[in-house]
């Protein structure tokens, strides 16, 4: 159990997004963003969400499916006297190279006429096609790679604010960033004592799988429904990736990264292996067997 407080913080470096207070340390001589838990606005006494636990497991998880994806480390926080869980993530923007999001990109194509943060599917993926910085073929498969990393794990806010490129515009030099950002992941709002109501619950375990959450990318403005999407097999692409990650799911090896993970309740670990388990299961498994 690692303590941050203590931490020398770098009071040059600042970190965008929505997701809760974010500062940088220094820890083992590198720079790293500490992300601290936002607020749970739906509980009536304002306790803090999982965000930073989702964050750790999830990246974690992504990485054994052969994935680029962000390091982390979970710790300890004290601030006001009050000892707060949160997760440390390694800084990849170093050696002159800055993180620039997708959504950026999109922007700055000529013939997109939406906003770059729009998450309409089709846009995106017109975008990845246009664009001439980076090899198609493989930025489309990273892509999907990720969105199938994202059913899995139930992320509902990958949006094009949260993925993106290295660029170092001094040595003409590019490559996807790792996946970060994943703190939207495995419920995190769910408190313990709601966990405790639906973990045994066939009908609601079964919504959580089937009904939400939904990918933030959209069809015809409505959120894509990740079982319907990828059960219908109607994108090849999306096809490829399922075959590409499904032989490296191994839910012992996700157990293990649960059961290891400090801070979090018995109950908390079941629901994480039950519900990835379900997930894996009834969509990715299901749409895999009548793909082949």
């Amino acid at each position: 159990m690692i303590d941050f407080t203590e931490c020398e913080m770098n009071r040059f470096k600042y970190y965008g997004g929505k997701n809760g207070r974010k500062i940088c340390i220094i820890y083992n001589g590198e720079n790293y963003m500490l992300k601290f838990p936002v607020i749970n606005e739906g509980i009536s006494k304002h306790g803090y969400s999982n965000n930073c636990i989702s964050e750790y497991i999830s990246c974690n998880i992504m990485k054994t499916l052969g994935l680029k994806v962000q390091n982390t480390i979970l710790g300890t926080y004290k601030s006001n006297n009050i000892i707060k869980v949160v997760v440390a993530c390694k800084d990849f923007t170093t050696k002159g190279a800055i993180l620039k999001q997708f959504a950026e990109l999109k922007n700055s194509q000529i013939e997109s006429l939406k906003n770059g943060y729009g998450t309409e599917l089709s846009e995106v993926i017109e975008t990845i096609e246009q664009q001439q910085i980076y090899d198609v073929k493989n930025l489309k498969e990273f892509f999907w790679n990720m969105f199938i990393a994202d059913c899995l794990l139930g992320n509902y806010n990958r949006h094009n604010g949260n993925w993106g490129f290295l660029i170092n515009e001094a040595e003409k030099k590019i490559e996807i960033a790792p996946i970060y950002d994943c703190a939207s992941c495995l419920y995190p709002q769910l408190t313990d004592e709601r966990i405790e109501e639906i973990i045994n619950d066939k009908e609601e375990m079964e919504a959580k799988v089937f009904v939400f959450p939904t990918s933030a990318l959209k069809i015809n403005d409505k959120k894509i429904n990740y079982y319907e999407y990828i059960s219908s097999l109607k994108n090849k692409d999306c096809n490829d990736a399922l075959v590409r990650l499904f032989s490296k799911i191994n839910l012992k090896e996700i157990n293990k990264i649960i059961d290891n993970t400090d801070y979090i309740s018995e109950i908390r670990k079941d629901f994480y292996k039950k519900i990835i388990k379900m997930r894996y299961e009834k969509i990715l498994m299901y749409s895999y067997k009548k793909l082949v």
